[in-house]
């Protein structure tokens, strides 16, 4: 009952639209004035105890001003962490394996004379786009910029760092393709 209040709240507290039948196992990190907006059927599991992978303690949507996180239909998600500073796409039927992370930023500039000064400390963002059916395993993290093809499997642990196309598996670091589906 706790966490259903925590959720409710962090969900009305920050520009939020939830489709029917969100299923939260856990308590959710929500955070940002971006856009967060997720599909119908949607489970979030955001717990030590509600994924036998582990990874994080919960489940972290954040959304920068000005961005939006785009979570289609019938998506699973396990103590992930997505971080938005422009946009994340994922689309119908995707599952998100336990502890991935998904960041569409650098967060920080990769040259270290503007690192740490806010005024000129401005990090690179691109887009991210995971199409539907992809499932993307544990321990995975998706880099800015990265479009993952429809029923495309991202491998446990991988680390992705360009586009992947519909229908194939990739694995790694950096993520690198295995072979067709």
């Amino acid at each position: 009952m706790v966490n259903w209040i925590n959720n409710k709240i962090q969900f009305s507290i920050f520009p939020s639209e939830i489709g029917k039948n969100l299923k939260v196992n856990g308590r959710i990190y929500r955070r940002g004035r971006g856009k967060l907006i997720l599909g119908d059927n949607v489970t979030i599991n955001s717990s030590k105890h509600s994924n036998v992978l582990g990874g994080n303690d919960y489940t972290t949507l954040y959304t920068r001003r000005d961005a939006e996180i785009v979570i289609g239909n019938y998506v699973g998600i396990s103590n992930a962490c997505i971080v938005c500073f422009n946009k994340i796409s994922i689309g119908n039927h995707v599952l998100i394996g336990a502890d991935c992370k998904i960041y569409d930023t650098d967060f920080h500039s990769l040259d270290a004379e503007l690192r740490g000064k806010p005024d000129v400390d401005i990090p690179k963002c691109a887009p991210i786009v995971i199409e539907e059916k992809a499932f993307i395993g544990a321990h995975s993290i998706i880099l800015k910029g990265v479009h993952i093809g429809k029923g495309s499997i991202v491998g446990a642990g991988s680390v992705v760092t360009k586009d992947i196309p519909d229908n194939e598996v990739w694995a790694g670091n950096p993520a690198r393709f295995i072979r067709k589906l």
